[in-house]
């Protein structure tokens, strides 16, 4: 299902994958033709556990602490609580939901990693979870693109070595349902095959989870970037946490080349 893209562009053959990863995006399933496989829409408003399964570690990042390296596992993801290969490892797999390659914004800068480890930040709750991968283990890259989103202006702005190239007006979370904020990068990006559907042609997924929602739409609460069939609503607190564009701007944006890894600031 993944193309040879780098930017990870993954066409939507099995529609799951797009109702799983942007979950908490719409109240309405889209529909994405025959591929779509009943299941139940509810969702639950119960506020996800902040707990993990491993003591990973979770700091406040921003532009100071991601900045701009990426780590592509070379094979399965090998990543660890502790630089350190005796400590305890986690298991994430190779490809994500949607069928892109799993990728890791880096912290800081990876010369100086520590003796051969490389801190990473996660594509698992809670959000701002961070842990450690061996540099022998991942292809390192880099990208002088940033995405910042401000939800008072309700902008999303496209920086290129420190200096705009494009913004647009977006829509985001509601006052219940508010999109999470803080630094994530973006983990894929999906051609949806219905792109007159709620998610607009285009969605890329987040690093990052909703605060109020556990679960939705047979999603885990993942927040995304995506179009919309009402553009109307853009300027508006309406969705339950994606960043919705129009149509038009969501392609612009896909038109940038965003790389899978390039750091997203929300606040």
């Amino acid at each position: 299902m993944l193309t040879a893209l780098v930017r990870g562009l993954v066409p939507v053959a099995a529609a799951l994958a797009l109702l799983g990863l942007l979950g908490s995006c719409t109240g309405e399933r889209p529909s994405l033709g025959p591929a779509v496989v009943t299941a139940s829409t509810g969702s639950t408003s119960t506020p996800p556990s902040n707990s993990t399964s491993a003591p990973t570690g979770k700091t406040k990042l921003g532009p100071e602490s991601l900045l701009g390296y990426i780590a592509t596992p070379t094979s399965k993801p090998v990543v660890h609580v502790a630089a350190k290969a005796d400590s305890l490892a986690l298991d994430l797999p190779a490809k994500t939901e949607a069928g892109a390659p799993t990728t890791f914004a880096i912290v800081g800068n990876p010369t100086g990693d520590a003796d051969g480890w490389i801190q990473v930040l996660l594509p698992t709750r809670p959000n701002g979870t961070t842990a450690w991968v061996p540099a022998a283990s991942v292809a390192i890259t880099k990208t002088d693109l940033q995405v910042f989103i401000d939800l008072s202006a309700r902008s999303l702005q496209v920086k290129k070595a420190g200096t705009e190239v494009w913004a647009s007006q977006v829509a985001i979370g509601d006052t219940v349902n508010p999109t999470p904020v803080g630094a994530t990068y973006l983990t894929e990006l999906i051609d949806n095959n219905e792109p007159a559907g709620p998610y607009g042609p285009f969605a890329f997924g987040l690093a990052l989870h909703s605060d109020t929602l556990s679960e939705f739409g047979g999603g885990d609460g993942q927040v995304g970037i995506h179009g919309t069939n009402q553009p109307k609503l853009i300027g508006q607190a309406v969705s339950h946490g994606c960043v919705r564009l129009t149509n038009a701007d969501v392609e612009k944006l896909v038109g940038l080349s965003l790389p899978l890894g390039v750091p997203v600031f929300i606040s």
